[in-house]
């Protein structure tokens, strides 16, 4: 796929008392893998946490936060998590579309206390459309077209050598921002891989949420707010609206555009993997206790085997 739009973080709360309910029905996951972190979060008193997946509840009930529900907050780590381990949505979990964040959404969209405060998403280039020199150098000489005039670009060093960039348009406290880096290089990884991320917050993620219930074709509303908020552009007119959008950006938007369903990064979590070798390995032995020794006798094993964890595992 030259192209590639994920869910990379997600932020919202629903007006429920009962955190158990909030992960069984809007996430799809068992309270039981959540444990308690300790600490407080976003104005609650308590946090739950599996991967990077917390479940903010016990809200605080001050002057500043009233009638705050339960929030769950997921990072891009915890997104992987969620579609690979949620109930949510078909079963097939092998596949490379994400069917657990189209059904949440709907969820979300049906739920009248439902608000979500952030989504970020992802819209990655694996063609070679974008390059980050270009991006650089377009943002350095204000050749972009957009309402947003805030812009900086990070730079890190490893020892004297320059070890990757990041373009930021869009101020850090503002409803719209974008950031574009080059994953490929983040991840100590080959080939190309060019990410552009669209950070949306408060009105701007709850309506994103909203779309993406009424269409299948999440490309072409990511390349829909790309359009709507900018653009790379050749300075060829004194009006910067009239200017012509770069040859490389228009085909990088074209193909966004083509891409129908939210797409999954394949991954096993390590629950999965445990799970998966014991399908492969121990399953028929599992299956043979089962029918000569009842079911209970296999459940006696693993609780009998709870000592034997270690601490790191137990999280």
């Amino acid at each position: 796929m030259k192209c590639e739009v994920l869910i990379d973080w997600l932020t919202f709360s629903v007006k429920k008392d009962d955190p158990n309910e909030v992960i069984r029905e809007y996430l799809g996951l068992d309270p039981a893998l959540f444990q308690d972190t300790g600490y407080s979060l976003l104005g609650y008193n308590k946090v739950l946490r599996f991967s990077d997946i917390c479940v903010c509840c016990e809200p605080r009930e001050n002057k500043h936060f009233q009638n705050m529900g339960i929030c769950v907050s997921m990072s891009g780590n915890g997104c992987r998590a969620f579609e690979t381990m949620s109930r949510l949505g078909a079963k097939d979990k092998q596949g490379t579309q994400s069917v657990a964040f189209p059904a949440l959404f709907r969820l979300l969209t049906a739920d009248e206390t439902a608000n979500v405060s952030r989504i970020d998403t992802a819209c990655d280039d694996r063609e070679g459309y974008l390059d980050m020199d270009q991006i650089i150098a377009k943002t350095r000489a204000n050749a972009v077209n957009s309402r947003m005039r805030w812009k900086d670009i990070h730079e890190s060093i490893d020892g004297v050598n320059k070890a990757g960039a990041t373009v930021y348009i869009g101020a850090p406290s503002s409803d719209f921002r974008v950031r574009i880096y080059d994953k490929a290089l983040e991840q100590g990884v080959e080939g190309h891989w060019v990410r552009v991320e669209l950070v949306m917050r408060s009105a701007n993620a709850n309506a994103f949420v909203e779309e993406m219930t009424n269409s299948e074709n999440v490309g072409k509303l990511a390349a829909q707010v790309i359009n709507d908020k900018f653009s790379f552009i050749e300075r060829d007119d004194s009006n910067i609206t009239r200017c012509t959008v770069c040859d490389w950006w228009r085909n990088f938007v074209d193909e966004l555009d083509k891409v129908r369903l939210v797409s999954r990064e394949v991954i096993q979590h390590g629950v999965e993997r445990i799970r998966s070798w014991i399908e492969n390995q121990v399953g028929p032995s599992l299956y043979i206790l089962m029918k000569t020794m009842g079911i209970m006798d296999i459940y006696s094993i693993a609780a009998s085997s709870a000592g034997r964890i270690s601490p790191s595992r137990r999280r």
